[in-house]
């Protein structure tokens, strides 16, 4: 399962509409403050810097430079291209939420979770 931008607006705008300490917003308002929000993070990203999200984790532009490949179908030699990517590391707080729930599924050991901070 994931989670589409038009899914993850539905989860916030429905934190908001049913909170009253948030200031109100039209769900087209919250949705440009959403794609604003993800531009910003984007730019950031597009121009070299890392971008640090407190309790969730940080995103980074990484990259592979150029190397000398070998073809299995005729043994010609070629050189990749360079590549720029971005990475995600999440932070210890993150890791303990997912872990939980992995655990509550079934798919982790209760060992694992004591490893990581919640």
């Amino acid at each position: 399962m994931s989670v589409t931008f038009q899914k993850l607006a539905t989860r916030v705008w429905s934190v908001i509409d049913e909170d009253s300490n948030y200031p109100k917003l039209t769900q087209q308002q919250l949705m440009s403050l959403m794609y604003q929000t993800f531009g910003e993070i984007g730019d950031a990203l597009a121009h070299g810097e890392d971008v640090y999200l407190e309790g969730f984790g940080r995103f980074y532009p990484d990259c592979k430079p150029p190397r000398k490949v070998k073809s299995g179908l005729t043994s010609e030699t070629h050189m990749t291209k360079f590549k720029v990517f971005v990475r995600f590391n999440a932070f210890k707080q993150l890791n303990g939420r997912v872990q939980k729930f992995m655990h509550h599924i079934g798919l982790a050991d209760s060992e694992e979770i004591d490893d990581v901070s919640h």
